[in-house]
């Protein structure tokens, strides 16, 4: 059965001599693995339809979980991100969340994924910031929005430390267990969007703090090496 989808390549593989396995992410479909026939050859006309990060309506020609892309009429393939190492790193980290977190359709989460990477690519955006606000999205998406600025528990205003729970969300001192994990106060502040201009080091810490929120509350987490580049 053919299928015109829109999608978004957030993986792409090599098989045999001059195929790519790719993985789709669709709004409208979830996650959609599918094979790109001949695409690694020189003169091949669908090779920027394996690109990861390449945006378009893919036509899918299968059955079941097959599928063969047959043509792609590209909305974007966000390249100038390539042109900036911290850029590059947060895109492959947003399209890695993206796909893992989308086996079924997450239109919102899709969405704010494009946006990143429009930002990214064409709005000089901070790379850092861009990770922040998709881990935050991709938290909310999943149920599990996180309200950085007032106590869950008490309601007062977070000024300074703060501390994050999995029952409890972020509280502030006087309200948090034992065994919650603390939130400085500068990773608060940026995460709460109350700083942006702080060094990188505090940004990069703020966001593993998110990162190990999700993993703790939706079991997914960006693959270590994100955070090695960032160092």
């Amino acid at each position: 059965m053919d299928k015109k989808v829109n999608a978004i390549v957030t993986r792409a593989v090599p098989y045999r001599e001059s195929d790519m396995v790719l993985t789709l992410v669709s709004p409208e479909e979830g996650r959609i693995t599918a094979s790109a026939r001949g695409c690694l050859k020189p003169r091949a006309k669908l090779r920027y339809a394996a690109e990861p990060m390449n945006f378009g309506e893919y036509m899918l020609a299968g059955k079941g979980d097959r599928y063969i892309v047959t043509d792609c009429v590209q909305y974007d393939s966000f390249s100038p991100v390539t042109a900036d190492i911290d850029a590059y790193y947060t895109a492959c980290m947003i399209l890695e969340l993206l796909s893992r977190l989308s086996p079924d359709p997450q239109p919102a989460l899709f969405l704010a994924a494009v946006k990143e990477l429009r930002s990214l690519a064409y709005e000089g955006k901070n790379a850092r910031d861009s990770a922040c606000d998709f881990l935050l999205t991709a938290l909310a998406e999943g149920g599990n929005a996180l309200d950085f600025s007032v106590c869950s528990e008490c309601g007062c205003i977070l000024e300074g430390d703060a501390a994050f729970s999995e029952s409890g969300g972020i509280l502030c001192t006087h309200c948090a267990p034992w065994d919650s994990i603390r939130v400085d106060a500068a990773s608060r502040a940026f995460i709460a969007g109350e700083r942006r201009d702080l060094p990188d080091a505090v940004k990069t810490r703020a966001n593993r703090l998110l990162a190990d929120f999700l993993y703790r509350m939706q079991g997914v987490r960006p693959d270590g090496s994100y955070f090695k580049e960032q160092e």
